[in-house]
Formats: structure tokens, sequence, C-alpha cells
């Protein structure tokens, strides 16, 4: 229990000294708006024990969409420790406390599952990158268990439908679960430890906070720009047996 109170009175901490900061940048220095998100990201990863193992590289090219699987909560620890950028999330998650004030300061897009918002949230996507942001998003559209992947929606890739002539570049990455305290997870162990399903928050982020070490593996497959022949399904189809083919292999992988 000491260990998890100490985690979270750091965490907020941590919030009311920065969060000041982000709001003058978000309001009036918007150039510099993944700075702090970025510091903050690398501060939590270390509050929370969490160890990356990084297989790859980030490309250094822009705009980039990063296509990822996705397990936790964590993930946006994760991958907002590793390079600079904002996220596409489900707009419940605006109206989390404090989450999802967070959320809005890292200048995430929400979105919707209605098909008349599609356009809109397309648009907003494709000037988000337009503008040589990068942004992450989750296609499964949740959280699986991080024994598997979960089959992509494929709503959102119809921005390259839309845009043939798009200079964006795509590059698929893949988290994995690998170790709690120095032990290698087994499937069950790795449900428990990642948030999925109907699973309440409260009692998943204690037992995450009271791990001493949490080890994840990172694989960033090389960067491409969608050939102009394919389908947003097709799209989303390369992308799924990319991180697929990375998240079995490295599962079966010590």
């Amino acid at each position: 229990m000491i260990l998890i109170f100490l985690r979270i009175v750091i965490f907020l901490l941590f919030i009311l000294i920065l969060l000041p900061f982000q709001l003058v940048i978000v309001f009036l220095i918007k150039k510099y708006t993944f700075v702090i998100p970025y510091f903050f990201h690398n501060l939590c990863r270390r509050i929370f024990g969490i160890k990356i193992e990084i297989c790859g590289k980030a490309t250094a090219n822009f705009p980039v969409l990063f296509i990822s699987n996705h397990a936790s909560y964590l993930d946006i620890m994760i991958l907002g420790s590793l390079f600079k950028t904002s996220f596409v999330a489900k707009k419940e998650i605006a109206k989390w406390p404090l989450f999802g004030i967070l959320a809005k300061l890292q200048n995430t897009i929400f979105v919707d599952r209605r098909i008349s918002s599609l356009k809109s949230q397309e648009n907003q996507i494709v000037d988000h990158l337009n503008k040589k942001k990068n942004l992450v998003i989750f296609p499964e559209g949740t959280s699986s268990d991080g024994n598997k992947v979960l089959p992509f929606k494929s709503s959102l890739f119809n921005i390259f439908e839309e845009n043939l002539d798009s200079k964006i570049f795509v590059q698929t990455i893949t988290i994995v679960y690998k170790k709690i305290n120095g032990i290698y997870l087994n499937r069950k162990d790795r449900k428990d430890i990642t948030w999925h399903s109907n699973m309440d928050f409260i009692p998943n982020i204690f037992n995450v906070l009271k791990k001493f070490s949490i080890e994840v593996e990172v694989i960033f497959n090389e960067e491409f720009i969608p050939n102009k022949k394919w389908d947003r399904k097709k799209i989303a189809l390369q992308c799924w047996k990319k991180i697929n083919y990375n998240l079995i292999n490295s599962l079966y992988r010590k």
C-alpha cells in the first residue's frame, strides 16, 4: 500500500506542477504543445516502474499516422514517452475526471462510432496530420487482453481513399506486455495486468500500481505510404497482419 500511495501522490504532484505550464503553451505557444506531455509521460513511466525494450525505431519522417494494438491505458504513457504525438480516442474519454483534461491538453482527437460523424472526424485527422503533427490510432476500437490483436475497424483508414495524393506515412507499432517484477507473464497473468472487456478501472489501476516493475516490448515496423490502389480495408488488414505477427512472435520468444 505504501508503494501505491507514493506513486499516486507523486503522479498528482507532477500534474499540479506541469498543468499550468501546459495550459499556457496550448493557448499561447501552440508550436510546443507536445513538449510537456512528452516529458510528463517519461516521468510517469518511471513513477509506475515501466521498463521498455525497443525493437526498431520511430520514423523521423513527418507526418506519421502510427497504428498500434491496444491493451491498456498504459499504452498512452508508453508511446507518449517514446515520441511526440497526439492520440485518437473514444469520445467518452473526454468526460473522464482528470484523464479527460489531460487528453484534451495533448490535442487528442475524440471520435465516436456514428456514421454521421465519420466525415468530420476524417477531416480533423487529415488537418492534424497536414500540420506535420504525428498521430496514434488504436484501430481495434477497444483494448484487448494483450494475448491477441483484435480485428481492426477500417473506418478511419478512409482518409487514404479520400486523399489519394497524400504523403502521410504509416508506421505500425506492437506493444507486448512481457514481464512483471522480472518474471515472464503467462496468458492468465497478462489478462490480469491489462485492462479489457468490462474490467473496473479502480481495481485494475491498483493492481498495476502495486507491481514493482512492468516490462514491455515495443516493436516498430518500417514506415510506408499506402498503395493508392488499396482501399481502407486492405490498408487496415496489412497493418493488422504486421502487428499480429510481431505480437505472436514476441509472446513465443523469451
